[in-house]
């Protein structure tokens, strides 16, 4: 039976963990001693570049890259409150602390911000406009 690539690998990987010789791999997984040094090394520098950075900034990049909170939660295998947490914070790094404030008032009703985002867009209103007619509803009520 002929492996792929990622199965001679895995294999590899499974005789070095039990403390075979990279000769007694060799012969087993039908590959050269130079391409086992690879592979059982491979792990370890992702390993330690992952860890060399940080867990937030790993976050922010993915952040920065589009990736949802969700996303980044899977990816890093971090829990709904610490991807929070860094999301906040990135926003703060993007200036979009604002947003954020407004967030933490509004809460549940975001959905009827959005909304009204939403509304105002489709008729052609931009932010001031939206501000404008709030006055003047304000005065008249």
């Amino acid at each position: 039976m002929r492996l792929n690539r990622q199965e001679k690998e895995k294999l590899v990987l499974d005789l070095y963990s039990q403390g075979r010789t990279y000769r007694e791999i060799a012969e087993e997984a039908r590959i050269c001693p130079r391409d086992i040094k690879a592979i059982v090394e491979k792990p370890v520098n992702a390993m330690e570049l992952k860890q060399s950075i940080s867990v937030s900034s790993q976050a922010y990049k993915l952040f920065s890259e589009g990736k949802s909170p969700r996303q980044v939660a899977i990816e890093l295998n971090l829990r709904e409150a610490e991807v929070t947490e860094l999301y906040k914070e990135y926003w703060n790094l993007k200036n979009l602390h604002d947003l954020n404030q407004v967030y933490e008032e509004i809460k549940d009703d975001i959905y009827s911000f959005a909304k009204l985002y939403k509304l105002a867009k489709e008729v052609g209103m931009n932010a001031q406009h939206v501000v404008n007619l709030l006055a003047i509803a304000n005065s008249r009520i």
